[in-house]
């Protein structure tokens, strides 16, 4: 049976303040953010136990994704330490979670962000998914801090609409926000491949299939300098697993 593990967090530590008023506002959300990991993970197993997985998933979430950018933060700034193995736990509790809601194909794509002893272990009890001609559904990218990079596939007027949000997590983007990229393209029903092109950008998209990733979108930015028309640092180059269908 499958098993939630707990991460333990290091006691908190005194950080100086600073006289910039914009900077102490960005240092204490980060402190009062990184704070809440404790009680994200207690309410998520809280609620796992309950067998009230969409709670649980809820708080996993923020536990997964708070621990992944209060680590990049450093503890300096936090006044909290977060090790390699607090995310891997945060992710692999979202991942379980996803797998008692009856969604593998999330659960494949959180025990896949990076593997390890225990993920490797809980992805193996999961179905492969099988090969499929339809196209549609939401693909995904990890992108960092527990967000993803998306496209999503829609038939309409006898073609599929191909939809591409693509994010870039900058070192504040939990506070602020990330920067975004976007682009649409319509292809054939019967193809499997298409082209996206702006200014001086071709962006290539391949539609394809193995047992690891399931059904998966290939995408290469040909020219990583071109004007994709994207967000600083947005770059849609990479693989995107199935993880919803229609």
């Amino acid at each position: 049976m499958n098993k939630i593990i707990i991460g333990l967090l290091a006691p908190f530590t005194l950080i100086l303040s600073t006289s910039n008023h914009a900077a102490d506002y960005d240092e204490r959300n980060l402190k009062q953010s990184c704070a809440k990991l404790s009680q994200y993970r207690k309410l998520g197993q809280k609620y796992y136990d309950q067998k009230n997985y969409k709670k649980a998933l809820d708080q996993f979430q923020k536990q997964a994704s708070w621990s992944d950018f209060c680590q990049s933060v450093g503890e300096e700034e936090t006044g909290i330490r977060v090790s390699d193995n607090d995310i891997n736990i945060a992710n692999n509790n979202v991942g379980l979670t996803y797998s008692k809601l009856n969604q593998p194909l999330w659960a494949r794509a959180w025990f896949q962000i990076k593997p390890t002893k225990t993920s490797q272990f809980n992805l193996k009890k999961l179905t492969t998914p099988k090969p499929t001609n339809d196209l549609t559904g939401k693909y995904v990218r990890y992108a960092g801090f527990g967000e993803w990079n998306n496209i999503t596939i829609q038939k309409r007027d006898q073609k599929y609409l191909v939809q591409y949000t693509g994010l870039w997590m900058g070192p504040r983007s939990l506070i602020y926000g990330p920067n975004i990229g976007e682009f649409e393209i319509e292809m054939p029903l019967h193809a499997k491949k298409a082209t996206y092109r702006f200014k001086n950008c071709q962006i290539d998209i391949n539609f394809t299939y193995n047992a690891s990733l399931g059904n998966f979108i290939e995408v290469d930015e040909l020219n990583e300098q071109a004007d994709c028309g994207f967000g600083m640092n947005v770059s849609s180059t990479g693989y995107y697993q199935k993880v919803e269908p229609q």
